[in-house]
């Protein structure tokens, strides 16, 4: 029974002294990097990337009776808008909405039918459509109008 009691201590003791005399070789990673580098580069030339090409986008002068600024249909840089009087918003734009700029905006309009102004944060979107007579508003978070829509 003694010697059945310390084979796992010796079994144990002898697996520890194997692991610690078979020690790998070392590896330079740099040459193994250097070795697969040139497999996978063999007879094939890098070739530089040419430089892409920059044009500054341009904005086309607005059309007749619109809004200067990027063309989107239903709103006062539309002709058309002309049906709820969006493209006649263009001075408003950026303007405070008090009760001033409000009736100056209905004097401007000759209407105070089919306006809404329409806060920040309210919910829906608000579809351009220059065939709706109605004019929306849209005001930011400190309440200035920064965009003028038929719908």
């Amino acid at each position: 029974m003694h010697r059945i009691a310390h084979l796992p201590l010796t079994l144990f003791a002898t697996l520890v002294l194997a692991a610690c005399s078979s020690e790998p070789a070392p590896v330079d990673s740099a040459d193994e990097a250097d070795a697969f580098a040139a497999r996978i580069n063999a007879n094939t030339p890098t070739p530089t990337p040419a430089p892409a090409a920059t044009v500054a986008p341009r904005i086309a002068q607005p059309l007749p009776g619109a809004a200067p600024g990027p063309f989107m249909p239903g709103t006062a840089t539309d002709p058309a808008a002309a049906n709820c009087g969006a493209n006649r918003m263009g001075p408003f734009i950026g303007k405070l909405a008090d009760e001033p700029t409000r009736l100056e905006i209905v004097k401007t309009l000759g209407r105070s039918d089919n306006l809404r102004f329409v806060a920040f944060g309210s919910g829906g979107f608000i579809n351009p459509d220059p065939t709706n007579p109605r004019l929306s508003l849209m005001l930011d978070a400190q309440n200035i109008i920064r965009d003028a829509r038929c719908g």
